[in-house]
């Protein structure tokens, strides 16, 4: 089998953890030094470890850059180690007498390197969770405290995983398969927690990016078939570094409090008190209540200035004089104030408004917008109207500065959006079932509300509200694509590809959803062996240069450009996608049997082979592959033992179910894989290829009979 290298330092290592590496190694050197760690990709490490490195010293490393073994360079001490994938780094000595240096001896030299990096293992492991081999909490904790404060675009993710499961090894086994997942992402770090938690430090940088990258991870986990995942997301340097970890605990509670699929901002915590929907203070909302006290009709306004903080006189003040006898105005501060109109709100309101706002602008140059609301509405308590005013004034934002909007179905729809990207989905849902009361069927909202419950868990609810807007627009291309999430989410592969090749023929599709519709077309006709018809989607996926998805369009390729016999642009894809990511499981072995099935390298084949299961040994796919090359250098027997690993590790899998037909009757055991056989054909869950095969393999055992 293949050995790996988790003993061996990495990059990584060296980018999260040079000081206590430069630390350890200064500790070891038997003379005072000044010690530097410089390595491939040196300018990006996480910590701020002091000053530039000299030019002087960068010049050495230069020229000692294919020295193995430590050498003296200008009265520079230069020290090399290898780390995992054949990359290397050097430790520099300096700052101490030249004289000094040069009397230790080559062997002596040579002991210290082994010596340093035996200890630079030891070191690692204090940081590395022994069961997964990522980085752990006190790997993290050193991180939060020691980043450097000028890396404000790295933002920490603390990820929250459930497990559904029965025995201890069903836990470990999901815990590796989601490490391996993780691993695949564009990060800069990945720490393992402990009880399912994950970290993740990637570079996003502002608010709006960090929240995208929040719902992506999200779905990406989701896609993967992780059932209840919670994420809360931090930018890794703030002013609060103590309280981080706590304000980021804090926020995965309110994640959990979401849904299956929750996500929080801790900066969303800290700024509570500014929620665009909060209430008032007490003292305005008191005057308030005081107004619509008694009343079994009002209407409530919300007048606001675009650009706060900007005028001189309170909007307070340049509204009163516009009042009538029946109105009232509550200041919530400076630039908002709340304008009471006893009687249900009317056209003459609107109009009304219109003119106060037009004179605002016309007597300060202040450009106002108004959010309006009305009661009784639905089952909004009066209190309720002050946050729809609110939500009315978010509707206006989408449009034209200074505009007037009334609360209504569309409000509802803006403050769904808003609490669905903010990882609320409870509220959301709560949000357009609202707005669909005050417009039935109206398509946006059923559309939104079917994605909501779908991050609740809520599919044969989400299917009902996608199939009421097709029913009104059979070509509508959101429902289209979300009824194939939908299926997919159920294990309805076939309905699914039906959905999404429904999605597909809508003309404008690219500039609705992007190109995630051809990452699900390219899997599913590649999971039905339909080759043919993923090469001509991954190709409008490649033209279309989606570089967030390279590392899964190149491995699809692989595999369409396998089934269809172009095994040398199948090998070139895979290829491509190991540069892109080396650690890739599932291009690893698919390159490896390549290389076994088509002579291009038995050794080099069997050692992908052998290297991907070392990375996974609970991916079935991987021990399926491996069977497979087994099988045809001759080996039952080994391939026999590997299928069944594979059989173990998913019991419906029906093509290593035929290969374990195939590997039995290689070895004159007939019965027995004519038994596999017969047990497989009875099943109803087969794809078509998959029942064909077996047929076709049932009439070859029983002409040779």
């Amino acid at each position: 089998m293949y050995i790996n290298q988790s003993q061996r330092i990495t990059v990584k290592d060296c980018s999260l953890l040079a000081p206590v590496l430069e630390q350890e190694v200064r500790r070891l050197f038997p003379v005072p030094a000044a010690v530097r760690l410089w390595y491939e990709g040196n300018k990006e490490s996480f910590i701020s470890v002091g000053p530039e490195f000299p030019e002087r010293l960068r010049q050495c490393i230069v020229e000692a850059e294919k020295s193995a073994a430590p050498c003296f360079i200008d009265g520079i001490l230069l020290c090399p180690i290898s780390l995992a994938d054949e990359q290397r780094a050097f430790f520099v000595f300096f700052d101490t007498d030249p004289a000094l240096l040069k009397k230790f001896s080559s062997d002596w030299l040579h002991t210290f390197q082994e010596t340093v990096r035996e200890h630079l293992v030891m070191v690692r492991q204090v940081y590395l969770d022994p069961e997964t081999g990522l980085y752990n909490i006190r790997a993290m904790e050193y991180l939060v405290h020691e980043v450097s404060d000028e890396q404000d675009q790295l933002a920490l993710y603390l990820i929250s995983v459930h497990f559904i499961r029965r025995s201890n090894k069903g836990i470990f086994r999901k815990i590796k398969y989601l490490s391996r997942l993780l691993c695949a992402t564009d990060n800069r770090g990945l720490f393992f927690l402990g009880q399912g938690l994950f970290a993740l430090v990637v570079e996003r940088d502002g608010q709006k990016q960090r929240r995208m990258y929040a719902h992506r991870l999200q779905k990406y986990l989701r896609q993967k078939g992780v059932q209840k995942v919670h994420i809360a997301f931090s930018s890794l340097v703030n002013e609060k570094k103590d309280s981080l970890q706590a304000d980021l605990f804090q926020a995965l509670a309110v994640a959990e409090r979401r849904g299956p699929f929750g996500l929080c901002d801790t900066d969303v915590l800290r700024k509570d008190a500014h929620h665009p929907f909060s209430l008032p203070e007490k003292k305005p909302l008191r005057k308030l209540r005081a107004l619509w006290r008694g009343k079994d009709s009002f209407t409530l306004a919300l007048f606001s200035r675009d650009a706060h903080d900007t005028a001189t006189d309170t909007l307070a003040t340049l509204l009163l004089p516009q009042l009538t006898k029946q109105q009232h105005c509550v200041a919530c501060g400076n630039d908002d104030v709340f304008v009471f109109s006893a009687g249900s709100l009317s056209s003459h309101h609107v109009s009304r408004f219109k003119e106060m706002a037009a004179s605002v602008y016309s007597s300060g140059g202040d450009v106002v917008s108004v959010g309006v609301s009305r009661f009784p509405c639905l089952k909004f308590t009066k209190t309720d109207i002050i946050r729809n005013c609110r939500k009315a004034l978010m509707h206006a934002s989408f449009y034209d500065a200074g505009s007037i909007v009334a609360f209504d179905h569309l409000s509802l729809n803006v403050s769904g959006d808003y609490s669905f990207d903010e990882g609320d989905f409870r509220h959301a849902v709560r949000e357009y079932s609202l707005g669909l009361q005050l417009y039935p069927g109206e398509k946006n909202l059923l559309n939104s509300l079917g994605v909501a419950l779908m991050e609740m868990n809520r599919v044969h609810a989400a299917i009902e509200s996608f199939c009421l807007v097709l029913a009104q627009e059979p070509d509508n291309h959101m429902a289209l694509v979300n009824l194939g999430y939908a299926h997919l989410r159920q294990g309805n592969d076939l309905q699914a590809l039906e959905y999404f090749e429904k999605a597909l023929a809508v003309h404008y599709h690219l500039s609705m959803a992007g190109t995630d519709i051809y990452r699900q077309l390219a899997r599913l006709y590649c999971r039905m062996v339909r080759y043919q018809e993923a090469l001509a989607v991954l190709d409008r996926w490649r033209q279309a240069q989606d570089d967030d998805g390279k590392l899964l369009l190149y491995r699809l390729s692989g595999q369409a450009y396998a089934g269809t016999g172009e095994t040398l642009k199948a090998m070139q894809s895979l290829q491509s996608a190991l540069r892109l990511h080396p650690h890739d499981v599932e291009s690893m072995s698919m390159l490896g049997l390549l290389y076994v099935e088509q002579g291009e390298g038995e050794e080099a084949g069997f050692l992908l082979l052998e290297k991907a299961l070392s990375l996974d040994e609970n991916d079935c796919e991987s021990w399926y592959r491996y069977a497979r090359a087994l099988l045809f250098a001759g080996r039952e027997k080994e391939a026999l033992a590997a299928v069944g690993r594979s059989l173990r590790l998913s019991r419906i899998h029906a093509t290593a179910m035929v290969l374990q037909a195939r590997i039995l009757d290689a070895l004159d055991r007939k019965d027995q894989a004519r038994k596999v056989l017969d047990r497989l054909i009875k099943r109803t869950d087969l794809l078509i290829f998959e029942r064909r095969e077996t047929e076709l393999l049932l009439r070859e055992f029983s002409e040779a009979a």
